[in-house]
């Protein structure tokens, strides 16, 4: 390498590494870069044209909102509940808490939820939130049962 070196430093010429010429750009006439459509764009730019051309922005943006559950309501509050759905024709979002004091707590908060969910998400995707407690464990066993007085509250 001294020796390949020391033979450019005598023609005043650098030497070129090993490999594939640095290629230009080309240029239109007035010199602005010439985007081909040969050119590979960026494949989130594909996503959101197609998203926007099949009309899927909405279940789009409830699948973020999924994702995003324990961001928008918060960590402590998120471990104990989650989506369940999304109904997009009512534009409802289905909640499942572990508790009923999680459910009263998260009815209690709907309307700060649902303000947060518009800034992060988006103003017309939620505009119901259907909160549900724990569901209780079904006691049947086989074809045939009997009438009782229910599950009662004493699971959650």
């Amino acid at each position: 390498m001294e020796m390949l070196r020391a033979a450019a430093g005598k023609t005043g010429r650098p030497v070129r590494k090993k490999g594939r010429r640095p290629r230009k750009m080309k240029t239109r006439y007035d010199g602005r870069p010439d985007r081909s459509y040969r050119d590979p764009g960026q494949f989130s730019d594909l996503v959101q044209r197609e998203i926007k051309r099949n009309g899927w922005g909405r279940n789009f943006a409830a699948g973020s909102l999924r994702s995003a559950w324990p961001e928008i309501v918060g960590e402590n509050i998120g471990r104990h509940t989650s989506v369940v759905m999304y109904n997009e024709k009512k534009r409802q979002l289905h909640v499942e808490s572990d508790s009923t004091a999680w459910a009263t707590n998260l009815r209690l908060m709907q309307s700060a939820i649902l303000t947060t969910i518009a800034k992060r998400i988006g103003p017309d995707v939620v505009a119901e939130l259907k909160i549900y407690g724990p569901k209780a464990p079904s006691w049947r066993h086989g074809p045939l049962h009997v009438k009782g007085r229910g599950p009662r509250d004493t699971y959650g």
